[in-house]
């Protein structure tokens, strides 16, 4: 078995809780003076200019164990008005309460929690994802305690997980080109469809764009309307999330331990570049680049795959084969055709394998383009070189 030094990092691993009713009723009440501690603590906070938490802590501690909470959960509430700077927070709803090391820890597949009812050990619905997580866990660091739409009770746990450091030399280098109508393209010739999340996110534009107009008429701003409008923006932020997280994870499954995985650097994208159109503009704001770069890098650290970011410029406009670099290389959207040596493909494969050779030169591990020029999700007939 091959051995290689190992570092943390922390995750956050939703749960979901299956409290009895009076366990139940002792959660709600929980949360709801949690709430009430933080916004009472937001009023002093406003009142006195102060969000420093040392001094906020002095002003409103006592105020706070008065109301019924305990000494840990009155130092929680303090630090998330504290985090929250100025007219940011307005109100705190009774949705979630935070907990520390001291306030929450596991018994085995139950979750124990301190309440204003005291002590309470609830149990928890775990699948085999949730288990091997926590079996890697090296320690539990707190987590939040969330009541759902429906009112099911979630736990947001944080942990610290050992994540093992990639074996140096021998690794693969496979490149990722993302976008829209491809979310992503690998340089080993797969490709990821966005037909779906396009889609969707079309349609909840239309469809908020009509809630939208029934709320700016004061006779149809009704409180339905409103539940409406909070619903729809949730579900399109599950669907998108999960869908990033899928995308992530079968990446991610098709690497092994030493293999590197090369992205583009888009730090500041859509300052530099303009979409035509409202609808590709919306699309284009809303492409969450950052979050899906994230996903790829914790996903990949768990199972001892590196992630480096290169410089994204000229990736599509450049021939893998000859070099050849033109804004005349890249004929449309799907279509590469080099000027110099005549090689032609699928742009977004193009793209994938320079990002893979331009990580290969940065002395991270081996790179080649891919002998296969198929695109696996691309429903036409795959683009062929010339013969030499």
């Amino acid at each position: 078995m091959m051995c290689y030094n190992a570092f943390v990092q922390t995750l956050t691993l939703r749960c979901t809780l299956k409290p009895t009713p009076e366990q139940a009723a002792a959660l709600e009440e929980t949360v709801r003076r949690f709430a009430e501690g933080c916004n009472h603590a937001l009023r002093v906070a406003k009142e006195h200019g102060e969000f420093r938490r040392f001094r906020l802590h002095h002003l409103v501690y006592n105020d706070l164990r008065s109301m019924g909470l305990s000494a840990n959960l009155a130092v929680q509430a303090i630090a998330r008005v504290g985090r929250k700077k100025g007219s940011r927070a307005k109100f705190y709803q009774p949705t979630s309460c935070t907990f520390d090391a001291r306030t929450l820890s596991l018994r085995g597949e139950s979750v124990s929690l301190t309440t204003v009812s005291g002590r309470m050990v609830i149990p928890m619905r775990l699948g085999n994802y949730q288990r091997g997580l926590l079996a890697r866990a090296k320690s539990v660091q707190g987590g939040v305690l969330t009541r759902g739409p429906k009112g099911k009770w979630y736990i947001h746990l944080s942990l610290r997980v050992e994540t093992p450091e990639p074996p140096t030399g021998g690794g693969k280098v496979v490149g990722v080109d993302l976008g829209q109508k491809a979310l992503a393209t690998l340089s080993t010739g797969v490709q990821f469809s966005g037909g779906s999340l396009k889609g969707k996110r079309l349609h909840y534009l239309k469809k908020r764009a009509e809630v939208r107009g029934k709320l700016d008429r004061p006779f149809e701003r009704t409180r339905g309307v409103k539940r409406l409008w909070a619903r729809l923006t949730g579900r399109e932020a599950r669907f998108v999330n999960h869908t990033l997280h899928t995308l992530a994870r079968r990446i991610v499954d098709g690497l092994e331990p030493g293999d590197t995985l090369a992205i583009e650097d888009l730090t500041g994208l859509r300052g530099r570049t303009t979409k035509r159109g409202s609808t590709e503009r919306h699309l284009h704001h809303l492409w969450p680049y950052a979050r899906f770069r994230s996903l790829l890098e914790y996903k990949a650290a768990l199972k001892g795959v590196r992630v480096v970011a290169v410089d994204p410029r000229h990736t599509s406009q450049g021939c893998p084969r000859c070099g050849h670099t033109a804004r005349e290389n890249r004929r449309s959207q799907a279509l590469f055709r080099c000027t110099a040596c005549g090689f032609q493909h699928n742009a977004d494969w193009v793209a994938a394998t320079n990002i893979a050779q331009r990580a290969g030169s940065m002395g991270v591990g081996r790179s080649k383009p891919a002998r296969i020029l198929r695109v696996s999700s691309v429903h036409r007939p795959p683009l062929e070189s010339p013969r030499l």
